[in-house]
């Protein structure tokens, strides 16, 4: 029996002490193990849902009707365009509940700043959208936040930190010219996004080569020249790091952490698992968890 979250319209509110800020609004809550579904219906804002403890293994359908599976850990941050409807089921990994902070930021504060890109055009927001990635710094500022409305800090600190959040959001689609014979950083930003969306499935190199609309042999080539490594090789190392993140965080057997993570079989997952890292997961969950 699955139990959805009352009022999946918006987030839990905070306590709103002095005037509500107007450039961004921002709330923390923490989903209890019953919830196994949730849905966000579509909003005028941009959506950042940072997650700052417990870890989770999920499907997602981000409004195309495709379910991609997906896993969510302490660090993580998923961005959700406006417009686009969101439905989740997921289990919760380990002891912890899982702890988030979802911030709305308004799409004007995008349009300033690509006003100010030589020849700015408006960006589509939709090719900012992620299912769950690293992202340290949205995650230590959605902290600040938290605490700062808590603190009743004005209009300005709000104004400021939204400036600052679409500018971080942007900054890879307004990065340097591309080097010749390489991906450009959205064609990277991409298919990495196509990856870790996956990561639990058969990826091939068509796949990826059809995210960006390139040959197979041409995306091989290019992407080995951006990166340093194949799109397996890539592919293999977002796989141990999800691993990882799994087994430091949760209690799920080892064997069911690999098959999300796409090794076929548990004696897969611990062989790669033993070259890229040097330990059986096992042994890795043991000594992450040693005391100190």
């Amino acid at each position: 029996m699955t139990t959805a979250r009352p009022d999946p319209s918006a987030p839990p509110p905070l306590p709103e002490p002095g005037v509500p800020w107007r450039a961004l609004s921002v709330a923390r809550e923490t989903v209890p193990r019953e919830a196994t579904e949730w849905e966000q219906p579509p909003s005028e804002g941009f959506r950042i849902v940072a997650h700052l403890r417990g870890a989770a293994l999920f499907d997602a359908d981000t409004g195309d009707g495709r379910w991609r599976t997906a896993s969510c850990a302490p660090g993580d941050v998923c961005r959700i365009p406006p417009g686009h409807r969101v439905r989740v089921r997921r289990r919760l990994v380990g002891p912890d509940p899982l702890e988030l902070v979802h911030i709305l930021l308004p799409t004007e504060v995008f349009g300033r700043h690509t006003a100010e890109e030589p020849g700015g055009r408006p960006v589509d927001l939709r090719a900012l959208e992620r299912l769950p990635e690293p992202d340290p710094l949205v995650v230590t500022m959605a902290v600040a936040l938290v605490r700062a409305r808590e603190a009743g800090a004005g209009q300005l600190y709000a104004d400021s930190a939204a400036e600052y959040l679409a500018a971080h959001l942007l900054a890879p689609l307004h990065g340097v010219a591309t080097a010749p014979g390489a991906l450009g950083r959205r064609q990277l930003d991409t298919v990495v996004a196509y990856m870790r969306a996956h990561l639990a499935d058969r990826v091939g190199l068509d796949d990826l080569a059809r995210q960006v609309a390139l040959s197979r042999f041409h995306f091989l080539r290019l992407f080995s020249a951006t990166t340093g490594r194949t799109p397996h090789q890539f592919l293999t190392g977002l796989r141990i790091e999800t691993a990882r993140r799994l087994l430091e965080t949760g209690d799920e057997p080892v064997g069911r952490i690999g098959r999300s993570c796409g090794f076929s079989t548990a004696s897969h997952f611990t062989t790669v698992f033993r070259r890229e890292v040097g330990h059986t997961p096992t042994e890795y969950r043991r000594l992450r968890r040693a005391p100190a």
